[in-house]
């Protein structure tokens, strides 16, 4: 990770290196867990947000940092969550035309976690959450559990203004929100 990290280029100025690393970065957070991650966080977050957030960012690059950044929250989501504003609009923004994949949904379920250990972190970027759930065509068992119990939550959180909350929303995310999720 030592060697890793400083190829997280901001200026992505060796495009292949810098998506690759950040691809791995990702990666290796599943396999080593919290507990050997928990270091590596912050200087994560310091280079993937800002090319994340960054609209000129090349997609795929773009796409790698938002999984990554779900794949660290999947794993270390106590020292993620208070940062959930900060990203979570354009982080929903690039994954929701990301095809289903396994990758997108370790990124999901790592978002899931960390909207529920920061539920206020998600309200900016809730329309865009909703967006992003509502574009997956088959969730499988486990993702379509965490989707079906964040919005239990969050509607819980909404409580009267949930409809009008989700009345922004298109026609069809709402109907996909209201059938598949339960919400």
């Amino acid at each position: 990770m030592q060697q890793l990290i400083p190829q997280i280029d901001r200026n992505y100025s060796h495009l292949n290196v810098c998506n690759n690393a950040a691809w791995s970065a990702g990666e290796i957070a599943l396999q080593a867990g919290e507990e050997h991650m928990k270091a590596y966080v912050n200087p994560l977050l310091e280079r993937l947000v800002p090319l994340l957030n960054n609209e000129n960012t090349p997609l795929t690059l773009a796409e790698n940092a938002a999984i990554t950044i779900g794949r660290l929250g999947l794993v270390c989501p106590a020292m993620i969550a208070p940062n959930l504003e900060v990203f979570a609009q354009r982080w929903c923004y690039v994954l929701a035309s990301v095809k289903d994949n396994a990758e997108k949904s370790s990124a999901f379920q790592g978002m899931m976690t960390l909207i529920s250990a920061n539920p206020p972190g998600i309200s900016k970027a809730f329309l865009h959450f909703c967006q992003a759930a509502a574009n997956w065509q088959t969730p499988d068992a486990r993702l379509l559990d965490m989707f079906v119990q964040t919005f239990a939550g969050l509607k819980q959180m909404a409580g009267a203004e949930w409809e009008s909350s989700v009345g922004m929303l298109d026609p069809q995310s709402r109907q996909v929100i209201k059938e598949r999720y339960n919400a």
